[in-house]
């Protein structure tokens, strides 16, 4: 990169047209080059310009100034005003900041083209841009304008591009937009804008694009704006719009993608929609829609439809049949609706489609087995229906598809094999229907296989090696099938599993040592109620960052390695009904406590020793015994004999310490002071008021634990007490609160 040479004047007096755009210059703009008394066109986009925009002379006879796509900064200066003759001025994607001024601009009667969009301009809108008469084109996009658009918009009636989205306006979208007869693009999306869309907008007769999108507008759409017979594209997607689509639709002739969803519409499609020949695409997504769609949807366009997506409604009944009449259909997305019938001939005779998700429907009937020509498809979902049949293997000759979900339906018979030949696909789920046969070996051939979910069928016969050890696959639930046989031992460090679910099966054998080579794997690891044997390999000590580990109901027997103290990201643990003995490990006291269950069936297993151990770490590790602690606070007195904290009134310990007092005595204050026990008292306010349990806070000593004084709230003072949990009696008290 190189600067733009100094300028010497003199020589260069007549120059009226420079052009140095698209290099590689550097630096600063020289101020001298602003200064030549006959430049009118100035281009400087496209390099790597630094630094502010220099002063204007007083005589300034540009016309044009480029200087978009570099990386100038600071404000535009004031001088601007004096560049009387500028038209066009687009110093967009720099990092210009401040304000726009207005008596920078109000002299410009001249300018046509203002472009200062993704610079980090601030402020609101300079009133005077809209009285100039000449001005057609605005974009002050992506910036940090705030406040409202100024009802003298309307009086810029040469306006024909207005571009304000992504900066921070607030109010209303004024009646006085109406006013912009010229007006072609309106977007003003990405902003904070409210209330209604106003009638006015209808008199826009020029209109071809309107962009309001994600703002916060609400109401119903006003029938007026059906009267934009020029209206090409309408985007008010992610609003809080209501009410019903107009009828008068059918007067917008020439729209061609409609784009509503994510707002609160309600009541139907209604039928005039069809007569929209130049519709292509629409998105009613996540709406209160309902009803049936219109049976002609599709059939009458020219071009026919492109993209469709309805999801997220409640509408029932059959999906139309002529959606893909034209053949030009790419996205069919009906999904989360009440449709019951489906052509799937005539979905599947569509070689345009790339995506089709139907699910969460209440479909029925199944798949033709036949010739599928859609091989362009990519993405097929129709999961969560009431299909069955078998799944035709004519799906293997879906060379694009990368997401297979036929989940949750009714579908029987074998897993074909020619899914194994879709070498694009990245995730197969068929889990939960009534599916027969081995798992087909060939789906190891996969090489960009991440998920594989064949859950809760009928499967038998043994895993497939390449399957197990397929290096891409991050996820591999094959839980509650009848799936036999012993795991290979042949996990590897390359391996990318985050999740393996075996879970419910008829496997056997030992645990293969390797899975502690898992190194990514975190979500879960489940082999329960199987029939496993031997010992839990101390490998699995390595699985660090795993979560939920469950070896329940199997026949392991031997002691718990010691090596799995190191798997500290675990937050479940289920080692129940084996035949396990010896000590657990010493960090696993919360799981004891919180869960005792997960333990059980273990006859030979020592759980007190875990008690005690784990009493002991909460006094040597105050920064985690907020997770591995399960503490009552409570009045001190009979509270002595609760699991838990035990808090009492400072008063009442104190006259505790001078005098004798009854039983009875001390149960009548517990009782009394319970009542005003701080409502909001949580642990970390106990550990804060006691300086994490220091000793300078200690007030007694006792069998079951310690004593500190504390005080919370306006001067009150209280005794905490720290129960030791190695007492058999807390630790079941405890478990019992636990399970509340």
């Amino acid at each position: 990169m190189i600067p733009i040479p100094q300028v010497e004047v003199r020589p260069m007096l007549q120059l009226e047209y420079l052009a140095l755009y698209e290099n590689s210059f550097s630096g600063e703009i020289p101020n001298e080059l602003l200064q030549l008394p006959n430049l009118k066109f100035l281009y400087l986009y496209g390099n790597n310009l630094t630094g502010p925009i220099p002063n204007f002379p007083q005589h300034c006879n540009l016309i044009e100034l480029f200087i978009y796509e570099n990386n100038l900064s600071g404000n535009i200066p004031p001088s601007l005003r004096n560049c009387r003759k500028l038209t066009s001025f687009d110093a967009s994607t720099n990092k210009i900041e401040g304000t726009l001024a207005n008596e920078t601009f109000c002299m410009l009667h001249q300018l046509e083209l203002l472009y200062l969009e993704k610079n980090s301009l601030t402020g609101t809108l300079p009133s005077c841009l809209w009285n100039l008469p000449n001005l057609s084109e605005i974009y002050l996009s992506s910036n940090n304008f705030n406040g409202v658009i100024p009802q003298e918009i309307g009086m810029c009636q040469s306006l024909v591009e207005l571009s304000l989205w992504g900066n921070q306006l607030t109010g209303s979208i004024p009646d006085s937009v109406g006013n912009l007869t010229s007006l072609e693009l309106l977007v003003l999306a990405r902003n904070s804008l409210s209330g209604s869309l106003p009638g006015s907008i209808g008199k826009c007769s020029s209109l071809v694009e309107i962009q309001l999108q994600e703002n916060n507008l609400s109401g119903q759409i006003p029938r007026e704006i059906c009267d934009l017979g020029v209206l090409q594209k309408m985007y008010l997607f992610k609003n809080k719009i209501g009410g019903y689509i107009p009828r008068e639709i059918w007067k917008l002739h020439s729209l061609k993608e409609f784009q509503l969803y994510n707002n609160s519409l309600i009541g139907e499609i209604p039928s005039e929609i069809t007569l929209l020949k130049q519709l292509n695409s629409i998105s009613l997504a996540y709406n209160n829609l309902t009803g049936e769609v219109p049976y002609f949807l599709g059939n009458t366009s020219n071009t026919g439809l492109v993209s469709i997506d309805l999801t997220g409604n409640s509408f029932y009944g059959p999906i139309p049949p002529y959606l893909c009449s034209n053949g030009s259909l790419e996205i069919l997305d009906l999904g989360y609706n009440r449709f019951n019938t489906v052509s799937f001939g005539s979905i599947f005779s569509c070689s345009s489609l790339t995506r089709i998700i139907l699910r969460d429907n209440q479909l029925r009937g199944s798949l033709p087995a036949c010739t599928f020509p859609t091989s362009a498809i990519s993405y097929f979902d129709l999961s969560n229906n009431f299909l069955d049949g078998q799944i035709p293997k004519e799906i293997g000759s879906w060379k694009n598809l990368t997401k297979l979900d036929l989940s949750n339906n009714l579908f029987s018979g074998a897993i074909p094999t020619e899914l194994g030949t879709i070498t694009n696909i990245e995730m197969i789920n068929l889990s939960s229907n009534r599916l027969v046969g081995s798992i087909p070996h060939e789906l190891g051939h996969c090489k960009k296989l991440l998920l594989l979910d064949l859950s809760q069928n009928f499967l038998y016969g043994h895993i497939p090696i390449n399957v197990l050890t397929l290096i891409t696959l991050q996820h591999l639930l094959l839980q509650n099938n009848k799936l036999t046989g012993s795991i290979p031992n042949l996990f590897s460090f390359d391996q990318g599993l985050l999740e393996l679910l075996l879970g419910k099966n008829l496997l056997d054998g030992s645990i293969p040592s390797s899975l502690g080579n898992l190194q990514y794997i975190y979500l879960g690891l489940n082999i329960s109620m199987n029939n496993f044997t031997g010992q839990i390999p101390s490998n699995l000590g390595n699985l660090d960052k795993l979560q939920v580990l469950d070896l329940s109901h199997n026949s392991l027997s031997g002691q718990i390695p010691s090596s799995l103290n190191k798997m500290v990201s675990l937050s479940s643990v289920n080692l129940s009904f084996n035949r396990l003995s010896g000590d657990i490990p010493k960090n696993w006291g919360k799981f004891v406590i919180l869960s005792p269950g997960s333990f059980s069936g273990n006859e030979n297993l020592n759980l007190q020793n875990l008690n005690h151990n784990f009493s002991k770490s909460i006094n040597k590790q105050n920064d985690r015994a907020k997770r591995e602690l399960v503490a009552l606070v409570v009045v001190v007195g009979a509270s002595i004999l609760l699991a838990g904290f035990c808090v009492a009134k400072y008063a009442a310990l104190t006259r505790a310490r001078t005098r004798s007092i009854s039983s009875r005595r001390l149960l009548s204050c517990s009782t009394n002071s319970t009542e005003e026990l701080p409502e909001d008292l949580t642990y970390d306010d106990i550990m804060r008021a006691t300086d994490n349990l220091s000793e300078k806070f200690v007030i007694g000593r006792g069998r079951h634990g310690t004593v500190y004084c504390t005080e919370f709230g306006e001067g009150k003072k209280w005794a905490v007490k720290l129960v030791d949990l190695s007492q058999s009696r807390f630790c079941v008290e405890m478990q019992v609160l636990a399970s509340i």
